[in-house]
């Protein structure tokens, strides 16, 4: 039996004033904010944007669906693991990825969300990363999503 995957609707915004009236100037805020998303990312948890309405995911905060416009949009916790589905191999690096070269830079299908960019590092050739490798992300002191072969 597989469970409900975790969400959250915020209720209250940063646009609403003490008495509760909503200033329509203002733009409102995502269930949740990219500073949330960095946090749950080092308690190696992946949370993204679900909308109700049509059952749209993605990775990055909306207010509104880019599919159909829904305001309906919740928090959803998604699956840490996935396959790879295209990426390129990396062989100069900025300088926090130095010691990680040659890596992986890739597009990940999460298994029960949207597709992610990542890195895989030490990844030299093609035959050491085939499209549809199992993976999972690794919580990481490094910028950015890691993952490595399931």
């Amino acid at each position: 039996m597989q469970e409900e995957p975790a969400t959250r609707k915020v209720t209250a915004s940063r646009d609403d004033d003490a008495a509760g009236q909503q200033d329509h100037h203002m733009a409102g805020r995502p269930p949740i904010s990219m500073v949330e998303q960095a946090q749950k990312r080092k308690d190696g948890e992946l949370w993204g944007s679900h909308c109700q309405a049509c059952k749209y995911d993605q990775i990055s905060p909306m207010l509104r669906c880019p599919k159909c416009a829904s305001k309906d949009v919740v928090s959803r916790q998604f699956a840490t693991t996935g396959q790879v589905v295209s990426y390129t191999i990396q062989t100069v690096a900025p300088e926090q990825y130095m010691n990680e070269v040659p890596y992986a830079f890739a597009i990940i299908q999460l298994d029960d969300g949207p597709r992610v960019s990542g890195w895989i590092g030490f990844i030299n050739r093609p035959s050491d990363l085939p499209k549809g490798q199992k993976v999972a992300f690794v919580s990481s002191y490094k910028p950015g999503m890691q993952f490595e072969k399931a």
